[in-house]
């Protein structure tokens, strides 16, 4: 499986849909021009994708469940994709909640050339009370998760450096890895 070209795919099909129609040199360069909720499929139809082809999928989360892949062996995913800021390397991934049913939260990042990923375990979801806030600890990788918008208590945003992320040649052996190691 050529994980850049199923991407590839993905947004060509997104695009016709759209009737988007700009032509540009960058493979990924269309997803510009698509808005949030289009980037977000597009992410999860990937990573469901990619999932299918190292173990079997029980549900996909289509009726907006608290996750959105649910594999055959228990394994509950949460998927977000951002494209790259126009103004700096960060990516902004966006309806993160703390309290949902997932395993795993993977963060899917596009940029023009290339797409990276970075995969947090729920249990690196923390609110730590003495800051008043909800973080992401990774080892030493720590990073607030901040209200999308003032009153939103419930849906939280993070914010990850281009610096941050993996390369996605490198997704499918981390995929296989955690799938084999993991014990609720």
């Amino acid at each position: 499986m050529n994980l850049e070209e199923t991407f590839i795919e993905i947004i060509e099909k997104k695009h016709l849909e759209l009737n988007l129609g700009k032509d540009y040199s960058q493979k990924f360069s269309k997803i510009k021009d698509f808005e949030g909720n289009a980037i977000g499929q597009i992410g999860e139809e990937y990573i469901k994708s990619i999932v299918s082809e190292i173990t079997e999928i029980e549900n996909d989360g289509v009726i907006h469940n608290e996750y959105d892949i649910l594999t055959k062996s228990g394994i509950y995913l949460e998927i977000k994709t951002a494209r790259k800021g126009r103004t700096n390397n960060t990516f902004q991934f966006n309806g993160i909640n703390p309290r949902y049913n997932y395993d795993y939260l993977i963060c899917l990042a596009i940029c023009e050339d290339k797409i990276l990923y970075r995969i947090f375990l729920k249990s690196e979801v923390q609110y730590i009370h003495k800051e008043r806030n909800h973080f992401i600890i990774q080892g030493d990788y720590k990073r607030q998760l901040v209200q999308m918008n003032p009153d939103n208590h419930v849906n939280l945003k993070l914010t990850i450096n281009l610096s941050d992320l993996y390369d996605i040649s490198t997704l499918v052996d981390k995929l296989k890895e955690l799938f084999d190691n993991f014990s609720k």
